[in-house]
C-alpha cells in the first residue's frame, strides 16, 4: 500500500529580481574616427547642430535642429558619407529628446522633415535607427554611439522597474516596451516582462522573455546576474510543465531544463538552489547515477544547506531508489523544521517502503496533526498500520492492526471536505498557503480553516481565519492565502468537519 503520488518537499516558485544594475561607463573608444565635417552638408548641419547645443534662446534650438535635420535627409543620396550623417542625426535626435522632456513623438514637419510634413516621428526610435547604423558601418565606434542610447534607455528602464515594484503591471510594461525603442540588445526591459507575464500566467510569452535575456546577455558582466536568474527561472519553468506533461515534450523540456541548469552551475559553481533544481532535472530524466552525486554532499555534510534544499535532495533521492540517503536527508531537515508538511509525507511513504515501523508511525503521526483532513494521508496511516499487522506473529494483536487498517481505510473514505494543500513557502516576509478543497458530502457546505503558522521551534507566530465555500455537494473549490509572517516555515490548521 503506497503513497502513489510523491509530494514536492519544495515549490520552486519563479522568482524574479529585476537587476537594476547601474548603466556602467561607455567602454574606451579603439580607433573610433567618425567624419562628421564632410561633404559641406555635414559640416553645416554639424554647425546647426553646435549652435543649437549652445544658444541661450529656447525658441532658436527647435530651428537649429530642424535645419539640421532638413539638411541630413532632403537629398541623402548625395551626402557621400554614410556613418558621418547617422552619426549627425543621432546628434540631432538626442537634442530634440533632451529639449522637450517626456515627449517621444513629434510632427515631422516641426522636425524639418521635408515629407510627409503632417505625420510623426518616434525620436526613441529614430535614436536607435541612427545609433544602429554607425555601429553597423563602423563598428569600432559602438562605444562612442552607447551613450546615445543609455541617455534615454536608464530613465524609461528606470520607470519600468518602479512600476515593477509597486506591482503596477500595466505600466511596467508599457515603460519595459518604450525602453526597448532604444534599448538595441540590452536583456533589461525583457527582464521586466519576464517577471510582469509571469505574474500573469503568461507563461509562453515569460519563456520567451527569458529566453531573450540569455540571448542578449552574451558573456557581457554587466548582464551576468540577470542572465543566471533567468537561466534558473526558465529551468524550474520547464521542470514544472515536464512533471505535468508526457512524451517527447516532457524529455525536451527535461533535457533543456538540464542544459541551463548546468550552464548556470559552470559560471556559479555550487549554488545551492541551482544544484536542488539540477537534481530534480536528473531524476526527471532517469539519470541516478548523477541523481547520486548530486545529493552526495548534502549527505556528507547537511549542515551547509537549508531544510528545503534538504527536503528537495531527499525526495529526489527517494524517487531515484536511494531510500537510505533520503531518510538520511529528511532527518537533517527535520531538524531545521520539523513541520514540513510536505516533507514529512514523503519521509512516511520512503519509510513504508522500507517497512520501518519505528519511525513511520511518529512521523505520519505528527503529518495529520498539521494536516487533519488530507486524504491521502490517512490512507498512509491506513498503511502504517497494515505493516504492523504484516510484522506481527501475535494473533490478537495481528487483529487489532488489522483492524486498524480498516478503521483508516474507512477514515479516508469519509473525509470531508478533503483538502490538498498545493503551495506552503515564504513570500519574502510573508507565508503562502494555497490549496484546493473537495465537498464529498450530502449537502453544500461552508468552513472556516483555523490556520496557524509555526516557526522552525513548531511556535506559533501567526494565526488566520480562512472562509472556505460554500461548496457545493460533489465539486469543489480552491483557497489562497499570504500571511504577513517573517519566521513562518510551516503550517498548522484544525481539523474541519
Amino acid at each position: 500500500m503506497k503513497g502513489n503520488t510523491w509530494m514536492h518537499a519544495v515549490t520552486m516558485a519563479v522568482v524574479v529580481t529585476l537587476g537594476a544594475t547601474p548603466l556602467a561607463a561607455p567602454l574606451a573608444a579603439q580607433e573610433c574616427n567618425i567624419n562628421d565635417k564632410s561633404p559641406f552638408q555635414l559640416a553645416s548641419a554639424r554647425q546647426y547642430v553646435s549652435m543649437a547645443a549652445n544658444s541661450r534662446k529656447d525658441d532658436e534650438v527647435p530651428r537649429h535642429l530642424a535645419n539640421s535635420i532638413r539638411v541630413l535627409t532632403d537629398a541623402p543620396e548625395k551626402i557621400k558619407n554614410e556613418p558621418g550623417r547617422q552619426f549627425l542625426l543621432l546628434r540631432t535626435y538626442r537634442q530634440f529628446l533632451e529639449k522637450n522632456e517626456g515627449v517621444y513623438e513629434m510632427k515631422r514637419g516641426d522636425m524639418g522633415f521635408t515629407t510627409n510634413k503632417e505625420g510623426t516621428h518616434n525620436l526613441l526610435l529614430a535614436v536607435d535607427s541612427a545609433a544602429s547604423a554607425v555601429e553597423r558601418l563602423m563598428p569600432e565606434c559602438a562605444a562612442e554611439v552607447r551613450p546615445f542610447r543609455t541617455r534615454f534607455f536608464s530613465d524609461i528602464l528606470n520607470k519600468a522597474i518602479n512600476a515593477m515594484s509597486a506591482d503596477q503591471d500595466d505600466s511596467a510594461s508599457y515603460y519595459a516596451h518604450m525602453s526597448m525603442l532604444v534599448a538595441g540588445k540590452d536583456p533589461r526591459p525583457w527582464n521586466v516582462l519576464s517577471s510582469v507575464y509571469q505574474k500573469r500566467g503568461q507563461m509562453d510569452s515569460a519563456t520567451i522573455a527569458m529566453e531573450r535575456v540569455i540571448e542578449y546577455s552574451g558573456s557581457d558582466t554587466l548582464y551576468a546576474r540577470v542572465k543566471q536568474q533567468s537561466r534558473y527561472n526558465l529551468a524550474v519553468l520547464n521542470l514544472q510543465q515536464a512533471e505535468a506533461g508526457e512524451g517527447a515534450a516532457k524529455e525536451a523540456q527535461i533535457t533543456k531544463a538540464r542544459g541551463l541548469l548546468e550552464a548556470f552551475l559552470k559560471d556559479t559553481p555550487g549554488d545551492a538552489n541551482a544544484s536542488q533544481a539540477l537534481g530534480r532535472a536528473l531524476r526527471l530524466s532517469g539519470d541516478t547515477a548523477a541523481v547520486a552525486n548530486m545529493f552526495g554532499d548534502m549527505v556528507k555534510d547537511p549542515a551547509k544547506f537549508t531544510a528545503d534544499q534538504l527536503f528537495e535532495a531527499g525526495s529526489n533521492a527517494a524517487a531515484a531508489g536511494r531510500s537510505q540517503d533520503a531518510i538520511n536527508l529528511f532527518e537533517a531537515g527535520f531538524t531545521k523544521n520539523p513541520n514540513h508538511r510536505f516533507a514529512l509525507y514523503n519521509y512516511a511513504t520512503t519509510l513504508f517502503d522500507l517497512k520501518d515501523t519505528q519511525r513511520m508511525g511518529p512521523a505520519i503521526t505528527r503529518l495529520m496533526t498539521l494536516d487533519p483532513n488530507f486524504e491521502r494521508g490517512w490512507r498512509l496511516m491506513a498503511g502504517y498500520w497494515q505493516r504492523m499487522a504484516q510484522a506481527e506473529s501475535d494473533a490478537a494483536k495481528k487483529k487489532v492492526f488489522n483492524d486498524s487498517v480498516l478503521f483508516y481505510l474507512d477514515k479516508q473514505q469519509k473525509t470531508t471536505p478533503k483538502i490538498e494543500i498545493t503551495l506552503a513557502s515564504k513570500a519574502g516576509n510573508a507565508y503562502q498557503v494555497s490549496g484546493s478543497v473537495t465537498n464529498d458530502g450530502q449537502a453544500t457546505g461552508s468552513w472556516t480553516m483555523k490556520l496557524e503558522l509555526l516557526d522552525e521551534a513548531g511556535a506559533v507566530v501567526a494565526t488566520k481565519d480562512v472562509a472556505i465555500g460554500p461548496v457545493d455537494a460533489g465539486s469543489g473549490t480552491t483557497f489562497s492565502v499570504k500571511v504577513d509572517a517573517p519566521k513562518a516555515v510551516a503550517l498548522r490548521y484544525a481539523p474541519l468537519k
